[in-house]
Parts: structure tokens; C-alpha cells; sequence
């Protein structure tokens, strides 16, 4: 049951005391209570004119009672042996006179009441519940009275007491119930977020109590997760920093002691090749950070200027329907479309196409390649970091093995899908999908 729910069951039980269902043993009491008031009122109606009557009914109506006169009996009125011999059995004369009358009766609750209210054209009552009570008159119409429990409450402290107890003790126990289903499970939670590491994947948070607290939980196992992810990548960079400054710094060295000697230029290259691997490690770590260069970019506009500025021979195929326009950090993107083309032009076998499709509401961004593909069980382990389908770091070959990764984290940054998938008639295609939510 869901915090909600059981807030919702505490107000029914405050309701439940003038429902149908618990106020049977008030309404006997009720028409105790409003026996003579009603022979009185039948006195009037029968002894009084026509034009007197509404003034009456006015003058006996209250917050907790009403009356009205009516053509005939309404439909779902019923006879009632006790509740008759309640209202004309009492010791008062007064009572006594609506003996031999058709009486009949029908308990109503609060949906049901303002219908009935509303259908005999009288005001609303302020009441949950209410006994209706119609009595044939001489004249053969019906006087209708409507008699709410909450009258004889009123007029009956230690009913009042008691009924006030019972509420009390039922929202005492719903609250200690209320208590037992959320508490436990956020003290759990608690217990749980206190013990997460970071670097342990396997410290996950108990995914139990109500909906809301569940729902919280898988958040923060997502989060958890994410986190344990971002931080094996960084040790992963720093790790392959590490790795790739000890080479260059070897390689000098090796070259040192077999000729003594070690040029401007080759010492030149070592470097090139260890800031490339920096700045793209640099590129991977910020491309999920918020960008604050944002701007409006004309989709179809944007890949036809990227692709036609390269050196490089490409097919550009764009739609001629309606543009398709977003909110995204130019540089970035320019990156992520680069960082692809360049695979497939590495990679490709020398053709390649960059195709703007339409993908439900959506639009795909296709860069197709007629290369040898990649095996399937590589088509998602080559966006992990470092991972080369090339085993060298050489630019020229293999690459860093981050440019697939950086081109996949600047999409999610801008709330796009990158994938990669086989070409039926050869070639890999990387696919970038914009949905129709980012549409402007």
C-alpha cells in the first residue's frame, strides 16, 4: 500500500462515522429524537394553505435536517417495520397522530443524498449521511424529511464523547500503521545509502517499503551505478595516462642509450602523440557535462555544412520535408558528427554517406561506410573507453580508442541515442537518433 493510500484510508475513517454503514444504530435514535418535530410538521402542512407551506418547511429546515413536499413517493423508499414503530410508538401524543399513515424510509450517503436533494429541487445538506423519512399526507402528496445522524450527536454529549473516542482510537492505530509501512522502509533506506561505495557495484539499496520509497530506491541504484561507472572510467584514463607517459618517456630514454643522441623531431612526435591522447580523455570526461553554449540548430542545415566543409568525397543525402530543429551545443556536435565520419572514413574502405532519414517523429543521423562491419558482440563493446578494434595507440591506425565513446557521450548530453549496427549489404552504419521530444 502506498503512503498516499494510507493517507487516504485515514480520511475515509474520519468520513466512515456518518456513512450508511456505521451510523445504522444513530438513526433509530434520530427518529427518536425527531418524532413530535415531524408529527408537528405534518400537523401544519395538513392544517395550513398552500401558500403558507413554504414559509413552514423554511422555518423547520436547518444544517442538519430538511423537508420538502412531494407528488409522490421516490423511487428506492421502502417500508421499515422498526423505523415506523420508532416514529409513532413513543409515548407522545404529538407522535402518536401519524399512526395509519404509509410511512417509508431510505438511508442515503453522501454521493446518493445530493443526487436525491438536487432531483427534488430542495438545497444541499451539509452531511455525509442522512435518513430519509416520507409520510403520506390527507391530500395524498408526500412530505419527505431528511434527518442527518449528526443531529443527535449533537444533542447527545456522551454520544458525541464517544463517537469523538472512537475516532481518535482509529486514527491512532492508522497513524502507528502509517508509521510501521514508511518509517521501517526510509529508516532502511538510510541504513542502506549510508553503506553505497561508490567503487562497489554490488552495495546496492533495498528496493522495498511503499511505491514511493521503491521508487526512490531504483533511483538512487541508477545513480549508484552511473557513479560506479564514471569513476572506473576516470581510474581507466588515468591508468592509460599513466601507461602512455611511461612509454613516450621509455621510448626517449631506449633512444638515448642505443645512440646517445635524440632529436628535436622525435621528441617532438612522443609528445604529439601523448597531448592527442590527453585532450581526448579531457574530451570523454566533459562531453556528458552540461554545455552553456547552447543554441538553436537547424539539423538538416547543420549536416550539410559539417559534411561539405570536409576534404574528404562524402554522398550527403537530407529530406526535403519540414526542418528539424533542436537545442544543442554546436562545437560539440560538430565533434560527435567528425568523430564518426573519421571512423568510417579510417575504417570504411574509402565510400562513405552521411544520411538525414526521418525515424517516426524523430530523425536519424546516418553515417554508412561500405567496410568489413565489426562482429556483433563488438558492436557495443567499442564505445567502452579504450577499447580499439586495433590493438596500437598509433593515430594514423588504431586511434585512442576514445572516439567512439566521446561521440556517444556528447548524444546523451544532448539527449540523442548513438548505435552502431551491420549493414545488409556490408558496411557498418553509426546511427544517431534525435527524438521527436527535442524538437523546438
Amino acid at each position: 500500500m502506498t503512503v498516499a493510500g494510507l493517507m487516504l484510508l485515514f480520511a475515509g475513517v474520519l468520513l466512515v462515522m456518518q456513512t450508511p454503514l456505521l451510523t445504522q444504530f444513530l438513526y433509530p435514535r434520530a427518529l427518536s429524537d425527531s418524532a413530535d418535530s415531524i408529527a408537528e410538521l405534518v400537523w401544519l402542512m395538513e392544517a395550513s394553505p398552500d401558500e403558507i407551506r413554504p414559509f413552514i418547511l423554511s422555518v423547520y429546515e436547518g444544517g442538519h435536517r430538511t423537508a420538502l413536499i412531494g407528488s409522490t413517493f421516490t423511487p428506492g423508499l421502502r417500508p421499515d417495520a422498526n423505523l415506523q414503530a420508532i416514529l409513532v410508538g413513543g409515548e407522545s401524543e404529538v407522535a402518536s397522530r401519524l399512526a395509519g399513515r404509509e410511512i417509508r424510509f431510505e438511508s442515503l450517503g453522501f454521493i446518493p443524498l445530493r443526487q436525491r436533494l438536487r432531483q427534488e429541487g430542495t438545497g444541499p445538506m451539509r452531511v455525509v449521511t442522512s435518513l430519509q423519512v416520507a409520510i403520506a399526507l390527507k391530500d395524498g402528496r408526500v412530505l419527505n424529511v431528511w434527518l442527518a445522524p449528526a443531529l443527535t450527536l449533537s444533542r447527545q454529549p456522551v454520544a458525541l464523547a464517544g463517537t469523538g473516542l472512537v475516532i481518535l482510537l482509529l486514527s491512532t492505530a492508522l497513524g502507528l500503521a502509517i508509521a510501521a509501512v514508511t518509517l521501517r522502509p526510509i529508516r532502511q533506506l538510510e541504513s542502506d545509502a549510508a553503506r553505497v561505495e561508490l567503487g562497489d557495484a554490488g552495495a546496492a539499496v533495498s528496493e522495498t517499503g511503499p511505491v514511493e520509497l521503491r521508487r526512490v530506491s531504483v533511483a538512487l541504484n541508477r545513480l549508484r551505478e552511473r557513479l560506479t561507472a564514471i569513476i572506473r572510467e576516470r581510474e581507466q584514463m588515468v591508468a592509460a595516462i599513466a601507461h602512455d607517459v611511461r612509454t613516450g618517456l621509455t621510448r626517449i630514454r631506449l633512444r638515448m642509450d642505443e645512440r646517445g643522441i635524440v632529436t628535436a623531431e622525435q621528441i617532438e612526435g612522443d609528445l604529439v602523440q601523448m597531448e592527442a591522447l590527453i585532450t581526448d580523455m579531457l574530451a570523454y570526461a566533459r562531453a556528458e557535462r552540461p554545455s552553456s553554449q547552447q543554441e538553436l540548430i537547424h539539423l538538416g542545415r547543420f549536416v550539410g555544412d559539417l559534411v561539405q566543409a570536409l576534404p574528404h568525397a562524402i554522398d550527403l543525402c537530407l529530406p526535403q520535408e519540414g526542418e528539424f530543429i533542436i537545442v544543442g551545443d554546436p562545437v560539440a556536435l560538430r565533434r560527435l558528427f567528425e568523430n564518426l565520419i573519421e571512423n568510417a572514413r579510417r575504417y570504411g574502405g574509402g565510400e562513405i554517406a552521411v544520411r538525414l532519414v526521418t525515424a517516426g517523429n524523430g530523425r536519424d543521423v546516418r553515417i554508412e561506410d561500405n567496410g568489413p562491419g565489426l562482429p556483433d558482440d563488438q558492436l557495443e563493446a567499442v564505445f567502452q573507453p579504450f577499447h580499439r578494434g586495433e590493438s596500437s595507440r598509433n593515430r594514423s591506425t588504431g586511434g585512442t580508442g576514445l572516439g567512439l565513446g566521446i561521440a556517444r557521450a556528447i548524444a546523451r548530453a544532448h539527449g540523442a541515442t548513438l548505435r552502431l549496427e551491420n549493414r545488409p549489404g556490408g558496411g557498418l552504419a553509426s546511427i544517431v537518433h534525435f527524438p521527436a521530444s527535442l524538437r523546438t
